[in-house]
């Protein structure tokens, strides 16, 4: 009578548990999973094949269980079980892991006294298929989902749970299938443990290849955080050093010169600015980030370097279409000539004319950065190299299978150029 009592109390709690937690804790994904069947025109058919599956466990076991206080004991544990194992996804989902490991704990208590009262009063013509399944599933969650300190804690009593279900029932060796199978409640925890390892493992593996990617997008978007820094602070630099020369012999065009200065000042805040809200938003970073046309981008740069004393102009042979382009090609060109167009800046100041150039040749784009500055005319650097933008510019071209150069020309001048495969299949890293 004890039992009875003390198993009907922690069934009647754990449904209100269960019940607490689909409201408080998650209630919508949950909700809508359990009145899926009920809405028409429903996306997607595998929720509603479990309820029906459960529902179908739950009408087999009423239709063998004895009419007393046993059998609905066994009808509410099954139902706890079942419950408990569809709530327990989100709990797990939410990080609340001590509430799914106590969640665990009750239903296995609930499950060792159900099956202690039915040892001892009358044996059932079914061990509570609901139930195992239940028991099963909260298995395989524990197993997949919990702590490392959760784990034992957790699996162990589902496991005995399961194993001592097998001792409701006596007839269970006269079914034409169980018969067969010697050690079947011992053996379908043990697969349920193993399956919940190998999902364990698949869960990390995923995880591993989702960090690397985050990591991979985070060192792409510091490159590039370097590129538009380097970009708009040497641009603000060589127009001060201009500035202090002029600011006497014509006050109109040092006036100009500070108007660009404070222009080019902002638009490298809002751009550092930009990706330094990428870089701290690892999840969102690609999701987030503003698209603009490989070509906008590159002649708003040509745009922004051409000067009064340095004229700055872009070419394009007709057979280039950038439309086609992949991103990480896009991106690369748009780097390219960023790059070349900062080093300009920052080591050809006496150069005049500056030419980028866009050209196909045989299946690859052909991106050339030119000044007219010789070796003898490049004047001191008021920029030592750091050497970093070149590595990167270096580290985007390799990838795709390309080739990058940068040197003085034969007649004279200075020269950036980069030789990409425009296809796919031609992008073999070199």
């Amino acid at each position: 009578m004890v039992v009875a009592l003390a198993a009907t109390f922690l069934q009647v709690v754990g449904v209100g548990l269960v019940i607490s937690i689909i409201v408080l804790v998650d209630s919508p994904g949950i909700l809508k999973l359990l009145l899926m069947p009920l809405i028409p025109h429903r996306p997607a058919a595998g929720p509603s094949v479990m309820i029906g599956l459960s529902a179908l466990l739950l009408l087999l076991d009423a239709s063998v269980v004895s009419r007393t206080h046993v059998g609905l004991a066994v009808l509410a544990s099954g139902t706890l079980a079942l419950g408990t194992a569809a709530a327990q996804v989100r709990v797990h989902e939410t990080g609340r892991h001590v509430v799914a490991c106590g969640l665990a704990l009750l239903v296995a208590t609930s499950s060792l006294l159900t099956t202690t009262l039915v040892q001892g009063t009358v044996l059932q013509r079914t061990p509570g298929w609901a139930e195992l399944c239940g028991l099963l599933a909260l298995l395989c969650l524990a197993c997949r989902y919990s702590r490392p300190a959760l784990l034992v804690v957790s699996s162990v009593p589902l496991f005995v749970a399961v194993v001592r279900t097998e001792e409701r029932a006596p007839v269970l060796s006269d079914l034409p299938v169980l018969k067969e199978v010697n050690g079947l409640f011992i053996l379908l925890p043990v697969a349920f443990v193993l399956l919940g390892g190998y999902l364990r493992s698949e869960d990390g593996r995923r995880r591993a290849a989702a960090q690397d990617v985050r990591r991979a997008e985070r060192l792409d978007l510091a490159r590039d955080l370097h590129d538009h820094v380097a970009h708009h602070v040497t641009a603000i630099v060589v127009q001060a050093q201009a500035g202090e020369y002029t600011a006497e012999r014509d006050p109109a065009t040092a006036r100009k010169l500070f108007t660009n200065i404070e222009q080019t000042g902002q638009e490298g805040l809002v751009a550092m600015n930009r990706m330094v809200g990428l870089l701290r938003t690892t999840e969102t970073a690609t999701a987030d980030a503003t698209v603009t046309p490989v070509m906008t981008s590159i002649k708003e740069l040509v745009r922004q370097a051409d000067s009064a004393g340095q004229h700055t102009s872009l070419e394009i042979v007709d057979e280039v279409k950038a439309d086609d382009w992949p991103p990480q090609l896009a991106k690369t060109v748009q780097r390219l000539v960023q790059e070349g167009l900062t080093n300009v800046r920052k080591h050809a100041r006496t150069a005049t004319v500056v030419q980028v150039r866009l050209e196909a040749e045989a299946g690859r784009l052909v991106i050339r950065v030119r000044d007219n500055a010789t070796s003898q005319q490049r004047g001191r650097s008021w920029f030592r190299p750091s050497g970093f933008g070149m590595v990167g510019l270096t580290e985007r071209v390799v990838e795709l299978g390309g080739e990058l150069s940068s040197g003085p020309m034969p007649e004279g001048g200075w020269e950036l150029s980069a030789s990409i495969p425009v296809k796919r299949a031609d992008r073999i890293p070199r």
